[in-house]
C-alpha cells in the first residue's frame, strides 16, 4: 500500500463507503471537532474540520470522487516500482524518496482529473503557486473545472495580482461549458459590473442558467 495521505483517511471511511456513510462521518467529525464541543486548541479544531470540509467536498462528488480515485491509483502504481527498484539503507527500510510521492507533481501523462485533483489539493494546502501552473495548463487545454478553479485564483489575488477581468473571463470559459459554479460566479460579477459592465440582464441570465444546470445535475 501505497503511503498517502487521502481524503477517505480524512473522513474515516474506506475507499468504497456508499454516500450514505461519507455523510455520517462528516457529520460526525463535525461534531467530535466542532469548536464549543471539542476538548482541544481552537487552531485545531479549525484546522480538522478545514480539512474534514474539503475532503467531504471532494469525496460527496461524484466527479471529484473519481478524480481521487484515479490519483490514489496513480500514486499507488508509482509508489510500488519504486519499492522494487529503491535502495535500501543500514535499517532495512526504504529511502526517504518512496515516502514523498503525494508532494511530486503528477507526470505529464497523467489524466487531466487526476492533475485536476492534484492541483485542487495543492490549493487547498496553501501551495498556490505549483496549483495555479496545473489549473493553468489544464484551463488552456479547455478543463472547465479548472477555468473555473484559475478564474477564483484571480478574483482572490491566489499567488497573481488580483484581476476581477481576468477572472470574468475564465469564468466565461468555464460558464460556457456548462460549470454550474461559474455560472454563478459570473452572475455576481454582472450584477455588481466587477471586472465587466454592470449588466442585470446577463446577470440574470447566468443565474438562471446556474439553476437550470444545477437541477439537470441533481445538485
Amino acid at each position: 500500500m501505497a503511503n498517502i495521505r487521502t481524503h477517505y483517511d480524512n473522513l474515516k471511511v474506506t475507499r468504497d463507503a456508499p454516500v450514505s456513510v461519507i455523510r455520517a462521518a462528516y457529520k460526525a467529525l463535525c461534531q467530535t471537532f466542532h469548536p464549543d464541543k471539542f476538548q482541544g486548541s481552537p487552531e485545531e479544531a479549525e484546522r480538522v474540520i478545514k480539512l474534514v470540509n474539503a475532503s467531504y467536498a471532494v469525496l460527496i462528488d461524484p466527479v471529484k470522487r473519481a478524480g481521487h480515485n484515479a490519483w490514489i491509483r496513480e500514486q499507488e502504481v508509482k509508489a510500488h516500482q519504486q519499492n522494487e527498484r529503491a535502495p535500501f539503507n543500514d535499517t532495512g527500510n526504504a529511502t526517504e524518496q518512496q515516502h514523498q510521492n503525494r508532494d511530486t507533481p503528477p507526470p505529464s501523462n497523467v489524466s487531466s482529473e487526476v492533475m485536476f485533483q492534484r492541483a485542487f489539493d495543492l490549493n487547498y494546502r496553501g501551495r498556490y503557486a505549483e496549483a495555479f501552473s496545473l489549473f493553468q495548463q489544464l484551463a488552456e487545454q479547455g478543463h472547465a473545472k479548472a477555468q473555473f478553479n484559475l478564474g477564483v485564483m484571480y478574483d482572490q489575488g491566489q499567488h497573481v495580482t488580483q484581476n476581477h477581468a481576468e477572472a470574468v473571463s475564465w469564468y466565461l470559459k468555464a460558464a460556457e461549458q456548462g460549470n454550474t459554479n461559474a455560472q454563478y460566479n459570473l452572475a455576481v460579477k454582472y450584477q455588481a459590473g466587477q471586472g465587466v459592465a454592470q449588466d442585470q440582464d446577463k446577470a440574470a441570465y447566468w443565474y438562471r442558467k446556474a439553476a437550470e444546470e444545477g437541477d439537470a445535475k441533481g445538485e
